[in-house]
């Protein structure tokens, strides 16, 4: 298979998973239900947003100019996308797992993800200039991939969960498995594509930054809901797994249309992604087994 083709492969698996699940989002997305919850916790919505879009991003490239100097620009371009990208698409089924509360997640996760679209294209050129890479790209450049192959099916799917309600469950059932499907051949793909980029990244301190990557997002998460007293934990929860994991979504276009020609910034987000979902995934273990059973509480 020549680099030509596994170029394709990646490219296409990575662009299907993003229709796909952007759409199925649309599909289990109860809109008013969303809108009521977001205006019900406005405080945490708000906080949400400001830490995602301000504060994570600022630490990101504080991290970049000093303690992560050395990386190469490619791998600091992936990493300023991930810091702007918010809205993890498996934030739910983590909060779940959490025994979190899984409308809130699923509220923020909207939030986030309508949030980047507006974020990411105004302050990725910001972000790479402050990191004094030397890619450059406009807002234009990585405006039009969110609006078309993220927003526009969103908004398809809520349009299909409306006008045919009755095919909606059965379909997005579908429409979730092939999804996850195609990121993990897009995953498999890019891993053999580019080992060895992924090998030479080793001594570059690229990995120490992407370990730091979910922690920020989940210390950044806890000192928000800290700050908010916000007693109930399944609000907690759902508020942290939500900040702590970046949104593949919006870096999957990013690596596929303004970047395409960079390996090193696939290889970045790769591996920040992967790194951040097994940390977050430990957190959201011991959160669940940290819960008291039911017969404990019921004993109180």
């Amino acid at each position: 298979m020549t680099a030509t083709d596994q170029s394709v492969l990646i490219n296409g698996f990575g662009l299907l998973f993003v229709i796909l699940n952007s759409f199925g989002l649309g599909l289990r997305l109860p809109v008013g239900k969303v809108v009521a919850q977001a205006v019900a916790h406005w405080k945490i919505t708000v906080s949400v947003l400001a830490v995602n879009f301000l504060v994570i991003p600022l630490v990101f490239v504080g991290y970049l100019l000093t303690v992560a100097s050395s990386i190469p620009d490619e791998i600091k371009v992936g990493f300023c996308i991930a810091a702007l990208s918010a809205g993890m698409p498996f934030a739910p089924i983590l909060a779940k797992l959490a025994k979190a509360d899984v409308s809130i997640a699923t509220t923020l996760l909207v939030v986030l993800t309508i949030g980047t679209v507006v974020a990411l294209p105004v302050g990725l050129p910001l972000a790479i200039d402050a990191v004094d890479a030397q890619l450059r790209t406009t807002a234009w450049d990585v405006a039009w991939p969110l609006l078309l192959f993220l927003l526009l099916p969103i908004v398809l799917g809520c349009a299909f969960r409306v006008w045919w309600p009755e095919l909606t469950a059965p379909l997005r059932q579908w429409v979730v498995r092939v999804a996850i499907l195609c990121l993990l051949f897009n995953l498999n793909f890019t891993l053999v594509a580019y080992w060895s980029q992924f090998v030479e990244s080793w001594g570059t301190e690229s990995y120490v930054a992407a370990i730091a990557g979910p922690f920020i997002g989940l210390g950044c998460g806890y000192l928000l809901v800290t700050a908010l007293r916000v007693k109930d934990l399944g609000i907690r929860h759902a508020s942290e797994v939500t900040t702590a994991v970046r949104n593949i979504g919006p870096m999957l276009l990013m690596m596929i249309f303004p970047f395409v020609s960079d390996p090193l910034v696939t290889v970045s987000i790769t591996i920040l992604n992967t790194i951040g979902i097994i940390v977050v995934l430990a957190f959201v273990l011991m959160w669940r087994r940290a819960l008291p059973t039911d017969e404990a509480v019921a004993a109180r």
